[in-house]
């Protein structure tokens, strides 16, 4: 098995981020240059039937890993009721200083319609107002300690707030990746855990805007006086957290030496090593997504690098998590999904059905799950599984799949 890193260079404005599955047919279709149709339609049977390892991951920006939210919140449980305990005893501290406040202001208000009343008539000597200003001053004093107090421990509260951590969280769509295993080990510390401890990672953050388009239904279907369509297009962005836009990104595949994808890769590979001193000089174009005619989800791929993998990585151990990469079609006979962290998305083949059947969905394990496996030794090829694509669209010959192969990668903590 050999795994590949190709690395692309963001050269449109993405309306989605492609999946392992665009990415395999994106592979297959620039394997025409280098392999017959026998040659392919064999390799996409053998990958469906299993004789033929294939791994993809989604893309992702280079340096990062989908981030296991759901595990990282489960690993800081622990450390989140003792965050809910000191919330609670910070919570009857504002309310002790509330109360103080309360006093010290009618006391303040007193004091103050007391100077009122006997600076009016002169009733005071010199001594005497100086004794209530000093009076009025010292309550003042206290009135802006009790007002630091509160708003420090206003800003700790919502430091250490289980939604404000949960909220961060979330938003850490990519960790990276030599970070990783410090994130998930965060619930092995013991005392409070507060959002600033989450902020310091290196993350990616996925933004989504949305623009006004509008389809010319009377010039597309040549019909005078048709209405045009109005619909909104996605946009997506990626950005750290100095709100820099992410421009790199790459892939992971793991394939059989001497297949057509290995063959295609090598070949791509060469063309990008010409000139190894010039990072953007030779370039391969390419689009992975729709509207490439409007210059939506333009790349271009300008590095293919090969990565060694330990003895370990081809059989899996029960001991082992293992994070998603991709697109996964799961064999659940060999995923303990007690143990895992499972997204799932469902996707909707209705669109491309040309018979009067029943609506079919297909649903994948998505990228950023943990899985556990029931046995030890499994071959990590094995957890995923492609299928004919025929049963969701006659339109496609007999070899087409839905590639459900998604790229893992073993996790150093469980």
């Amino acid at each position: 098995m050999i795994i590949y890193e190709v690395k692309l260079k963001k050269i449109g404005e993405m309306t989605t981020l492609p999946d392992s599955q665009r990415l395999f047919g994106f592979l297959i279709n620039n394997s025409k240059k280098y392999c017959s149709e026998v040659e392919i339609s064999s390799f996409a049977r053998d990958v469906r039937e299993q004789k033929q390892k294939c791994m993809i991951s989604n893309l992702v920006p280079s340096g990062y890993y989908p981030t296991p939210k759901d595990l990282v919140m489960k690993n800081l449980q622990g450390r989140l009721k003792k965050n809910q305990e000191e919330i609670i005893n910070f919570e009857k501290e504002q309310m002790e200083l509330k109360s103080k406040s309360e006093t010290i202001a009618e006391n303040l208000i007193e004091k103050n319609n007391e100077k009122k009343a006997n600076g009016g008539e002169n009733k005071l000597n010199s001594e005497e107002k100086k004794k209530l200003n000093n009076e009025l001053t010292d309550l003042k004093s206290k009135l802006e300690e009790i007002k630091v107090c509160f708003n420090k421990n206003s800003e700790h509260i919502n430091n250490i707030s289980p939604k404000n951590i949960y909220n961060t969280i979330k938003k850490i769509d990519f960790i990276y990746q030599s970070q990783l295993k410090e994130i998930l080990k965060l619930g092995e510390d013991e005392g409070i855990i507060e959002v600033d401890d989450l902020l310091k990672f290196k993350y990616i953050k996925k933004n989504q805007t949305f623009i006004q388009k509008f389809r010319l239904e009377n010039q597309i279907k040549q019909l005078p006086g048709m209405p045009n369509i109005a619909y909104s297009l996605p946009i997506l962005s990626f950005e750290n957290q100095e709100g820099d836009v992410q421009l790199n990104f790459s892939f992971f595949v793991k394939v059989m030496e001497g297949t057509c994808i290995s063959k295609t890769l090598e070949a791509m590979k060469e063309i990008t090593d010409t000139d190894e001193n010039d990072m953007y000089g030779h370039k391969i174009p390419c689009f992975l997504g729709g509207k490439g005619s409007s210059g939506y989800n333009e790349y271009s791929i300008y590095n293919i690098k090969k990565l060694t993998e330990g003895e370990d990585a081809i059989h899996s151990s029960v001991a082992a998590s293992y994070l998603n990469m991709g697109m996964l079609l799961p064999d659940f006979d060999k995923i303990d999904a007690q143990n895992s962290s499972l997204y799932i998305h469902t996707s909707d083949r209705k669109p491309f059905e040309i018979e009067n059947e029943v609506p079919k969905i297909i649903s994948f394990v998505t990228a950023g799950s943990v899985i556990k496996l029931k046995q030890d030794k499994t071959d990590l090829f094995e957890i995923g599984r492609s299928i004919d694509n025929s049963k969701y669209n006659p339109m496609y010959n007999k070899n087409a799949i839905i590639f459900g192969n998604s790229y893992l990668v073993k996790l150093e903590v469980n």
